[in-house]
């Protein structure tokens, strides 16, 4: 142990001396007016780290021959080394007036006035620099990282890409690149820079974070679909998510669609109020009805006063036969919009698949009431309106009323062959025989295979 102390206390006693040295020889060449000397013992010095000797021989040199660059430039680099930046700021600032082409000596106080968070001035001295020689590509490099990170991303791209072309792997610089034209949406030069990144580094999750995105937002989503599945969720934001699945949805790939956008969901409940419909409306339009309910209720659950969240729940309700569930659905839809006609549509049905006959009429009564409001407008519904009471009246064996309304339903759906049958039965049940052969024929002339019409039409006799 003691002999390791020993040793130390040595190398430091030599490391002193040698710098005594060093400082001596070079005060002589000053008294004698060398400066050349007293600068290159100063600069090899700085590079064995006496720095504190280095900046002894620079500011007595620079206290006697103030017309020399390197020394400024020396002191500069000394202060750096010691960190204290305003000091070697002061010293490169002196240099540069002595010499203002000097594109290195820019770039150290570019890089000092980084370093002091002086990002505008520090970008200024780089372009500087390029101005003075546009080949010197570590300027191009900074600028374009400042402005980055000032948002800045069109300048930025510019200038990143001009530096990649002097060192295309420097992963860096590219994914600077790539990143700044996918936040400025120009994804296909987001997708070209990122794949230049993966083939220097192709396990980087960065780099395929912005291809695939960059993909979905090109449109190009069948290609997307196979870096997303590579890429770990805690590297893509609930708004991403979000993106991505509606970006699915708009080119029609609802099963990718619905797996982004419930992920977004899960991450932030608060997309539930904008998201969780167009779930539910593709579980819908797919046949799962069971998961569309699901959806429905979570759009329901932040808004209940969707009114068509409500009636399409009734209409998935439907399909599943649970017609009370639909109606409960329906009545509530209705109370937030009475004069929503679709409601009351699906509402008069689905009194009918429940057998409340008179409910379902009393429903199409409403309907029919507001829809001859604007009759030219509601043609289709006050056709189904019509033609759906007087099924009831003819289920009912009430043959004589439903006339009325079948009538009613032709003068706005005149060409529906079911209609023109049901009136021809209607007429032929009550004795109308001239009335029911010309609905009959009507019938056929519409759906000329209709086997209920060349029936009837034999019965009558014709």
């Amino acid at each position: 142990m003691k002999a390791k102390i020993s040793l130390v206390l040595i190398v430091l006693f030599t490391g002193l001396c040698l710098a005594q040295s060093s400082y001596d020889a070079a005060a002589e060449a000053i008294k004698k007016g060398d400066f050349k000397t007293a600068l290159n013992i100063a600069n090899q010095v700085l590079k064995q780290d006496s720095t504190d000797t280095a900046v002894k021989i620079l500011v007595d040199l620079t206290t006697h021959d103030t017309s020399d660059k390197g020394a400024y430039e020396s002191l500069g680099d000394a202060y750096n080394k010691m960190n204290v930046p305003e000091l070697a700021l002061s010293n490169y600032q002196h240099a540069e007036q002595l010499d203002s082409t000097d594109v290195k000596l820019k770039y150290k106080i570019g890089e000092t006035l980084y370093k002091e968070q002086s990002y505008t001035d520090a970008a200024n001295k780089f372009l500087q620099a390029i101005a003075i020689d546009s080949n010197y590509s570590p300027a191009y490099l900074m600028v374009g990282e400042i402005l980055y990170y000032a948002k800045q991303y069109s300048n930025a791209a510019y200038y990143l890409n001009k530096y990649l072309k002097f060192d295309p792997k420097n992963e860096k610089a590219i994914y600077y690149t790539a990143n700044s034209f996918f936040l400025m949406n120009s994804f296909d030069n987001a997708v070209q820079v990122s794949q230049e990144g993966l083939q220097n580094n192709p396990n980087s999750m960065e780099f395929k974070r912005i291809l695939a995105l960059s993909l979905v937002f090109d449109k190009k989503l069948d290609y997307a679909a196979k870096y997303l599945n590579q890429i770990p969720d805690s590297l893509i934001t609930a708004r991403q998510f979000a993106q991505i699945g509606l970006e699915f949805n708009y080119g029609k790939m609802d099963s990718l669609s619905i797996i982004y956008l419930k992920k977004a969901i899960n991450i932030d409940t608060s997309y539930i109020s904008t998201l969780a419909e167009t779930v539910a409306n593709m579980y819908f339009s797919g046949g799962n009805y069971d998961s569309a309910i699901v959806y429905y209720n979570e759009k329901l659950s932040v808004d209940t006063s969707s009114v068509s969240a409500h009636v399409n729940k009734a209409l998935c309700m439907i399909q599943i036969k649970n017609y009370d569930g639909a109606r409960i659905s329906l009545l509530d839809a209705e109370q937030i919009k009475p004069d929503y006609m679709p409601t009351l549509q699906w509402l008069g049905k689905d009194y009918q698949y429940m057998d409340s006959t008179d409910a379902a009429s009393n429903t199409y009564d409403k309907l029919i009431a507001l829809a001859s409001k604007d009759p030219d407008k509601n043609k289709n519904v006050l056709g189904d309106a019509y033609g759906s009471k007087a099924l009831i009246l003819l289920i009912k064996k009430k043959y004589a009323p439903s006339v009325e309304p079948l009538k009613q339903a032709l003068q706005y759906d005149p060409n529906n062959a079911q209609y023109h049958l049901w009136l021809a039965q209607a007429y032929a049940l009550t004795n109308r025989k001239e009335d029911a052969i010309r609905e009959y024929k009507k019938t056929l002339q519409l759906d000329p295979k209709n086997p209920d019409a060349k029936k009837g039409l034999k019965i009558l006799g014709e």
